[in-house]
């Protein structure tokens, strides 16, 4: 009788960035603007100083890379902000991508639920943006109970 096993899940795991790690999160970041073009330009200058700022100041957030055993399969930018109206920390995921060959295996669906996890952040809720364009994000968070915001979101951008 023979005997078929069933193909074990690995399970993503997460961690820090480390400055070895800067040229593949280059590649992936370059990658999500690509894929997601009404973004705004995306530069090697303008990572490294996402890098410097949120290694300088871990209060201000972190940039995390999804493994899965030795392989990176993304990568997420969370910063985080106090808010009055909610009374406690809110987590912005800036950014949050998945390489193509590891999608729709749950690894983002797990950095969701560690976030939701975070010890001492005293978080009370996570906003996420998306391009109208993109609706494959706007479905996959709405999967994981994120709605449209009741305040309209307005942005000025200084020079």
């Amino acid at each position: 009788m023979t005997c078929l096993a069933t193909p074990r899940r690995e399970i993503p795991e997460f961690r820090l960035l480390i400055d070895g790690d800067i040229p593949e999160l280059q590649t992936m970041v370059l990658a999500l603007y690509r894929e997601d073009p009404p973004g705004r330009h995306m530069s090697r200058r303008k990572i490294r100083h996402t890098v410097t700022e949120l290694s300088t100041h871990p209060d201000k957030g972190a940039i995390t890379l999804m493994h899965v055993g030795d392989a990176i399969a993304g990568y997420a930018i969370t910063i985080y902000y106090w808010s009055n109206e909610y009374g406690g920390n809110i987590a912005l995921i800036d950014e949050l991508y998945v390489k193509p060959s590891w999608r729709n295996k749950g690894i983002a669906s797990s950095y969701l639920k560690q976030l939701t996890k975070t010890k001492g952040m005293n978080l009370k809720g996570i906003h996420v943006e998306t391009t109208p364009a993109n609706q494959k994000a706007s479905a996959f968070y709405s999967r994981h109970g994120f709605m449209q915001a009741k305040n309209h979101h307005m942005f000025r951008k200084l020079p």
